[in-house]
């Protein structure tokens, strides 16, 4: 009989290999000239896939035309220059090949003895990124896929540790109400992870900012007085570490103080703007980040690594492992050869996971922290340079200055006098405009219930011309818009 399997020729193989690379290096060729967003609908993007479940293998240039056509075609590249919106890189080409070779080993990284290196070096880039940004009582971690996951870990451990009983065992049937306090401004993946433990979102705090966005420490604690007097249970602050609407930073050295005051778990947030602390001039704006008993950080956002790669990192050293340990009779067997191996398994919710260590390692080899930090500079300075072009302009105003590298503004012109329901009508459309223009992506949001346009610079690849570029085009599209006024 002869054998069975999906493997091809190892010529096919190679003719598969190369199409894709040389796929893969044509569109990075024309990235700088690529439409950012194709502006489709849903129901287009969808003819494309409309198919049957195929039975048969497909001819192989019609499956690569395909690829190329509609998915390539298709995609929204934030790998390019001209991607302003949300908080994502563009990735990095070490990166792109530490990915394709984890694909091919396929570890779970999971256990110890399924991914011997992978294991290892997980820890090594955990400790590699706690000293990038100064987070210096780090004691254990673990790679997830974004930050969400990363709060979700940190607040999973922090309930429990926090909690009057073990949660893990009678629940939080009959507990006092747990407390948590974060602004108005925290990402809201804390209030998903919030209901996701069942803590449930009418015990978050929403603590008030003050006129920079920053969390107010005389409203903090007289809150927590206040849930205190009434027989509740505050358990945890989740400070910002820049915040993904304007890059804020809440005072994270006074609310160290408070938590340590109270016996609170404190929590930062440093998904987006912790890199930012590997900088010396920046340093003295993250102090007291360094007091986290956990903090959550995302390599595939400000150090360029290809998402997914979110990372959970803690203080205290068996607070993580208490909280996740599980480990039943035929996961046991290879502890009898030898117990100093690490398994993950026991640190957070995942048993099948993926190696995510092996691109972020590759980042940090291929490029070096200094590097690293020069580019994370840049965009800095790129986006100061971005709000300097809007001051100068008088029919915008800038609605929330670059703290790191997000800078809100939006469209007013004083000569107008337009009322604020017309501004947030003529906002929104500029912000559509962008969008149907595709020649830069870049999104909207609200800052104080003001339509603002919302610039996020975290790409190694723009550059001065490219900020010219995108100026040009917000311009553009905001004098047709003024024109029809």
């Amino acid at each position: 009989m002869n054998d069975i399997t999906l493997d091809q020729s190892a010529q096919e193989f190679e003719q598969l290999l190369n199409r894709a690379v040389k796929l893969i290096i044509n569109t990075y060729s024309n990235l700088e000239d690529n439409k950012v967003f194709q502006k489709k609908s849903p129901q287009e993007i969808a003819a494309c896939f409309d198919q049957t479940l195929p039975e048969l293998p497909e001819n192989t240039n019609a499956l690569w035309e395909q690829v190329e056509r509609d998915i390539v075609g298709n995609a929204t590249f934030s790998a390019g220059p001209h991607f302003y919106s949300y908080v994502l890189s563009p990735g990095n080409q070490a990166g792109l090949a530490g990915e394709m070779i984890s694909s091919f080993l396929n570890q779970n990284a999971s256990k110890w003895h399924l991914g011997p290196a992978a294991s290892e070096i997980e820890k090594v880039v955990l400790r590699w990124i706690a000293q990038f940004i100064g987070y210096e009582h780090y004691q254990t971690g673990l790679l997830v896929s974004g930050g969400s996951m990363a709060n979700l870990t940190c607040l999973t451990v922090a309930r429990n540790q926090k909690a009057s009983v073990s949660l893990n065992h009678q629940g939080l049937y009959g507990q006092d109400p747990m407390m948590i306090y974060l602004t108005d401004q925290a990402h809201y993946c804390v209030d998903k992870a919030v209901g996701i433990l069942g803590l449930g979102r009418n015990q978050i705090r929403r603590i008030v900012t003050d006129g920079d966005y920053r969390m107010r420490m005389d409203v903090l604690e007289e809150t927590i007085k206040g849930d205190l007097k009434q027989g509740l249970r505050p358990f945890c602050v989740v400070g910002s570490a820049g915040t993904v609407n304007s890059g804020a930073i809440d005072p994270l050295k006074e609310i160290a103080l408070i938590c340590q005051k109270y016996d609170l778990w404190f929590h930062v947030d440093a998904a987006y703007g912790g890199p930012a602390a590997g900088l010396e001039e920046l340093q003295h704006q993250f102090e007291g980040m360094e007091q986290a008993d956990s903090l959550a950080l995302d390599p595939h956002k400000w150090l360029y690594v290809p998402i997914e790669a979110g990372c959970s990192l803690f203080k205290h050293p068996q607070a993580q492992r208490n909280t996740f340990s599980m480990v039943p009779e035929y996961l046991k067997v290879d502890r009898s050869v030898d117990t100093s191996r690490t398994d993950f398994m026991e640190y957070g919710a995942q048993l099948t996971r993926s190696s995510r260590s092996l691109k972020v390692w590759m980042t940090f080899k291929a490029y070096g922290a200094q590097r690293l930090r020069e580019n994370i500079r840049h965009d800095i300075h790129k986006t100061q340079y971005l709000e300097s072009l809007v001051r100068d302009n008088p029919d915008f105003e800038v609605l929330t200055p670059a703290v790191l590298s997000i800078v809100c503004f939006r469209l007013n012109p004083r000569e107008a006098n337009l009322n604020p329901a017309e501004l947030e009508d003529l906002n929104t459309r500029l912000i559509h405009g962008l969008e149907a223009h595709g020649g830069v992506f870049v999104t909207g949001t609200l800052v104080h219930g003001k339509t603002a346009l919302r610039v996020c610079i975290i790409n190694h690849r723009t550059q001065m011309r490219h900020v010219d570029h995108l100026w040009s085009i917000v311009s553009q599209v905001a004098q047709g818009l003024l024109l029809e006024t």
